[in-house]
């Protein structure tokens, strides 16, 4: 009997071959339709999905969309969570439209029109048919809103509200802060006082009534003949003060010293003196007496006064009889010269200690070497005094002569000055700053005095740290920046800064201290083989440079920078070509105007720059 893979192969089959089968132990033959007919054929469907028949007649199943709000999960069909943001957004609303409400378990549709009537209008409010909310009148009668139809109070209280309006919108203030916020200052200025102006007053309560000055001017006068002036006791050395001893007695108890300070005092300052004790007041200085005398005697008095006039200010002590200068003053000593300018000097000196007291100085001045004296002018005991109006450079010679009633003192010795330049000395350079550290160099840079004028040029030197010797780096220097060469690798260096003008030089800036990087590398020297020659145009292209170098085999770096002293602010490594022959291709500058080709050893070492400059337009 042949198998199976010896019969021929049947091709193409149809639904009504014959194929055997075993049925109840006897072989058969069945139809290949008929055997096939209660099979199942592959079905093919998407997820998530459900089979059924939506068909009509004989076939297999059809697949069925589960739908919106419901999930297929592990065959297991439920309810997916409902998610508002997933619907499509509604941009108007009309009454018509509907909304989903729940009431109890159950979701319900309800007209978006039924929602207002869920609002009624309280007291003074109306809503119209169109769901417009508005303001009606008191009590919803239609009238206008009227203060007057609300109940009248008889008085107010510090809590009691007021209705205000403020930004276009109604508020409330409590009545205490309504008067706090009614300042004096939101008032419009007055003009000259007059008997009929008006203030406010409040009589045996606190109910406000206005008041006229004229009204006003009775009562003070009926006060006048009750007032007495103070008393005021001392008993120790004292400078007399506008705010202790203004209009007092002021009744000295023991022999003191009483001194003025017209700067505490003020001009109209009066007080009478009284001396109660058996010994003598001195009146101290800055108080110019009536005649002369600088003391009090026992149960004499003085009138003291401090004045502003067209002359200046003084403090004048009218003394009561009895007390008179009988010998002239002798003379000042330690005059000297407190301040200094172009145009005048400030002088101060020490008064006679001998002699009667100084009732006024004359100060005097002449040009040095001119016969005649000027007078500047005289203080009422002051001993300083400023002359004005003097010429820039010049030498003057300066006097003081004391004076009282007796006559003048002895004149002072002559004390001769030099009036400085009309142009102030510079102050110190600030902001002192190194950058392009290396091997054997550095660029120091700093910013002008403030003071000084334009026009200054500077001192830059060095030193090597710890040492005190200064080495000139520039003099004569205009510019604020500049590169210090030639320095020894790794050592700390000292570098100043000083301005100087006209006038002279003025203080050195701050010392700034910094060191010099480590020798690695190091190049000797650098000599030009190929410059730029230009002009160039500005940011295009490249420039071709190349150098020999010492030793041969140093690495060097190129760069390009508008200054001849200034190094650049970046590099381009060089390339060794032959033996000491290095080169590089450097960008041409993107600004126009004159540049400078430099070289140097990639460590910054023996910088050196060609000469002759190049154009970039």
């Amino acid at each position: 009997m042949p198998t199976i893979s010896q019969l021929p192969t049947a091709d193409p089959v149809s639904a009504s071959d014959l194929i055997p089968i075993s049925q109840e132990g006897a072989a058969r033959s069945m139809a290949v339709g008929a055997l096939l007919a209660r099979t199942q054929p592959a079905i093919i469907v998407s997820s998530p999905s459900l089979l059924g028949r939506t068909s009509i007649g004989p076939g297999g199943p059809d697949e069925i969309g589960i739908g919106d709000g419901l999930a297929l999960t592990n065959g297991r069909l439920s309810a997916k969570t409902f998610t508002p943001a997933t619907l499509p957004l509604q941009t108007t609303l009309s009454a018509t439209d509907q909304l989903i409400v729940t009431s109890g378990e159950a979701t319900r549709r309800v007209e978006a029109g039924k929602v207002r009537a869920l609002f009624t209008p309280g007291a003074n409010i109306t809503i119209d048919s169109a769901g417009v909310i508005s303001a009606s009148a008191a009590g919803g009668g239609g009238a206008p809103y009227s203060l007057s139809t609300l109940s009248p109070v008889t008085s107010l209280a510090q809590g009691d509200l007021v209705a205000v309006s403020q930004g276009g919108k109604d508020h409330l203030i409590s009545y205490g802060n309504l008067l706090d916020g009614l300042t004096i200052d939101l008032a419009q200025p007055a003009g000259p006082a007059s008997d009929t102006d008006t203030f406010w007053v409040a009589q045996t309560n606190n109910v406000m009534l206005r008041q006229t000055l004229s009204a006003l001017w009775p009562w003070v006068s009926a006060k006048l003949p009750l007032w007495k002036r103070r008393v005021v006791e001392l008993g120790v050395n004292t400078t007399l003060d506008g705010t202790v001893h203004n209009t007092a007695l002021v009744v000295c108890v023991s022999p003191i010293t009483v001194s003025a300070l017209a700067a505490n005092m003020g001009s109209g300052f009066v007080c009478e003196l009284i001396n109660v004790s058996t010994g003598t007041v001195v009146l101290g200085g800055g108080i110019v007496t009536s005649n002369g005398a600088g003391t009090l005697a026992p149960r004499q008095s003085a009138v003291i006064q401090c004045i502003t006039y067209s002359g200046g200010t003084m403090v004048f002590a009218s003394l009561s009889l009895g007390s008179a200068a009988t010998t002239a003053p002798g003379p000042v000593s330690g005059l000297t010269v407190s301040s200094l300018t172009a145009s005048g000097v400030s002088l101060s000196w020490t008064a006679p200690t001998s002699g009667g007291a100084v009732s006024t100085y004359t100060i005097q001045y002449r040009v040095t070497g001119a016969p005649a004296w000027i007078s500047a002018g005289q203080t009422s005991g002051a001993t300083l005094f400023t002359i004005g109006g003097l010429q820039p450079v010049t030498g003057y010679d300066l006097t003081v002569v004391p004076a009282n009633d007796a006559g003048p003192g002895p004149v002072s010795a002559v004390l001769p000055i030099t009036t400085l330049s009309g142009i102030s000395l510079p102050g110190a350079p600030t902001a002192v700053q190194i950058t392009n550290v290396t091997a054997a160099g550095m660029t120091c840079a700093w910013t002008a005095p403030t003071v000084g004028g334009t026009g200054m040029l500077y001192l830059v030197q060095y030193r090597v740290a710890g040492q005190s010797a200064w080495s000139v780096v520039a003099s004569g220097l205009s510019a604020t920046t500049i590169n210090l060469m030639n320095l020894p690798p790794s050592t700390a260096h000292d570098i100043q800064v000083t301005a100087s003008n006209s006038a002279g030089s003025g203080p050195a800036s701050a010392l700034v201290t910094a060191t010099t990087a480590a020798m690695v590398g190091l190049v000797s020297g650098i000599s030009w083989n190929l410059p730029p020659i230009g002009p160039y145009q500005h940011g295009n292209g490249v420039l071709g440079l190349n150098v020999h170098v010492t030793p041969a085999a140093a690495p060097v770096q190129f760069g390009c920078s508008p200054s001849s002293t200034i190094l650049p602010t970046s590099w381009v490594a060089g390339v060794h070509i032959n033996t000491d022959f290095w080169g590089a291709y450097v960008p041409v500058p993107a600004t126009a105007g004159t540049w400078y080709a430099w070289a140097a050893g990639i460590d910054g070492s023996a910088p050196a720059v060609y000469a002759t400059p190049f154009t970039v337009t």
